[in-house]
């Protein structure tokens, strides 16, 4: 079975022009390299309702959805809750995700975690959880209603080990 993926890179700073989207042609490069289609590329502010639209719009269209961005600490990192409320999935607390967490401020930071830390260790019920060894934001495979989904870190230097160890191999696997 080939996937038919969109790409949806979130962030008010790509849409701002402050950064540029990057992830977006390395992931469609890695896809392509396991037979995945890229059909689309989104790009959305940090804004719920706007991200709840293109979700609800790439499912009809998509069969397979990458999420960049907003997976961190900070009050405006809202794509899990966003995506798993449109897609009617729970939220859980991981403890193996929250103990990396943990053990990356010990060992790469060297500073102690920032309150809301943990927060990043509520993932989708029944994910595939996939490790992120440089930064503190997990990523995740999921599946809901037919539709498989993908949530990846934005900054390239976290979702660049994370694709090609992870999520690329993951694909290639199905």
């Amino acid at each position: 079975m080939t996937y038919h993926a969109e790409i949806i890179a979130v962030g008010t700073e790509l849409l701002l022009g402050n950064i540029a989207n990057t992830d977006a042609q390395e992931l469609s490069q890695a896809l392509a390299s396991v037979g995945v289609d890229v059909l689309y590329h989104t790009v959305v502010g940090d804004n719920p309702q706007r991200l709840e639209e293109a979700v609800a719009i790439a499912r009809k269209r998509a069969d397979l959805l990458i999420f960049t961005g907003g997976l961190g600490p900070t009050y405006d990192d809202l794509t899990k809750e966003t995506v798993c409320r449109v897609l009617d999935v729970p939220l859980t607390f991981h403890p193996e995700a929250a103990a990396d967490i943990r053990r990356n401020f010990d060992t790469i930071f060297h500073r102690e975690m920032p309150p809301g830390t943990l927060r990043q260790a509520e993932l989708p019920e029944g994910c595939t959880v996939f490790d992120n060894p440089v930064g503190t934001a997990p990523g995740c495979a999921f599946e809901a209603d037919g539709v498989h989904v993908l949530m990846l870190p934005g900054p390239p230097s976290e979702l660049l080990p994370m694709l090609h160890h992870y999520a690329a191999p993951f694909l290639a696997a199905r």
